[in-house]
């Protein structure tokens, strides 16, 4: 049976703290026992560059998976009034931010195809994916760095929805710094899901981490790794059993009205370091079960 660490390294993507700032993020991260910190340059006041990069030294932690202001391609539900519309603008400004978020070495650079919230009317066109992230990913490539193209479920209205399908446009990218971000939430469903990671396994170079609500009540509403439908276990054990050994990223939305809905039940609810200190255990009960999945599939 193949070795497998017991002690993964778990990260937090700010997007899971909403009302954290982002020195906030590094010391309530640090206090659980976390790795890294995916950082968000939304949260980035002018001028606090180098006072962050100083902070993640001094709590130990790594920039895990950091996303540019704007992160995507195509359009996605939530940007800002004012966000440019024309992919080429929108591409010279994630260039841009991958030019700042360099300084913090992160594990990878957090790219979305875009969605458009609708599975009937996915975003588009689906062609500028492709013509622009040649751009994206020479941006980062001057800079050493990986960008991580992140899968998005059809259900939110991605264009690109399948293992298959993200294989094909960084194939036709031709850019051998850009892999798949895999996001249990977005993939869960996906069919033949468990066959697809063994398969491309090795394209995966970030995973998202979380579980899904038996009833999902918007596309702002996970749940923590184990829970709702218990799907993380198993699909952690297939990127272990393909070979993934980066780190595991916590990515939970749980709307309490910042997106449009408010949950009674919300995480975010909770202080902000109570609901990350759950997470984290959460993920390694998950974790846990994973090996033991392995363990039996080795039998």
């Amino acid at each position: 049976m193949r070795s497998y660490t017991d002690t993964p390294k778990f990260a937090v993507n700010a997007y899971s703290t909403p009302h954290n700032g982002v020195f906030d993020d590094i010391e309530q991260v640090a206090a659980i026992g976390g790795a890294a910190v995916g950082l968000w340059e939304g949260k980035f006041a002018d001028g606090q560059d180098e006072q962050i990069a100083r902070s993640l030294r001094e709590h130990g932690l790594e920039a895990a998976f950091c996303v540019p202001r704007m992160h995507s391609v195509l359009g996605i539900p939530f940007d800002k009034p004012g966000t440019p519309k024309d992919p080429r603008e929108r591409t010279e400004l994630i260039c841009e931010s991958i030019h700042r978020l360099a300084a913090f070495s992160p594990a990878v650079i957090a790219i979305a195809p875009g969605t458009s919230g609708d599975p009937a009317h996915p975003a588009g066109p689906v062609e500028a994916i492709a013509e622009n992230l040649p751009a994206i990913a020479d941006a980062a490539a001057e800079h050493g760095l990986q960008i991580g193209l992140e899968l998005l479920a059809e259900r939110r209205g991605s264009p690109l929805h399948t293992i298959p399908a993200m294989v094909e446009v960084i194939d036709q990218v031709g850019r051998d710094n850009v892999g798949i971000m895999f996001d249990i939430f977005h993939s869960w469903c996906e069919p033949g899901l468990h066959e697809q990671i063994a398969k491309h396994g090795h394209r995966i170079n970030s995973v998202q981490v979380c579980d899904i609500r038996v009833q999902e009540r918007s596309g702002f509403d996970r749940e923590l790794p184990g829970r709702g439908r218990g799907v993380a276990p198993e699909i952690i054990a297939s990127l272990l059993e393909a070979g993934y050994d980066g780190l595991w990223e916590l990515e939970v939305f749980s709307d309490d009205g910042t997106y449009g809905s408010d949950f009674p039940d919300s995480y975010w609810k909770q202080p902000h370091q109570k609901f990350l200190s759950q997470s984290k255990k959460a993920f390694e009960e998950s974790y846990r079960q994973a090996l033991s999945l392995l363990e039996q599939r080795a039998r």
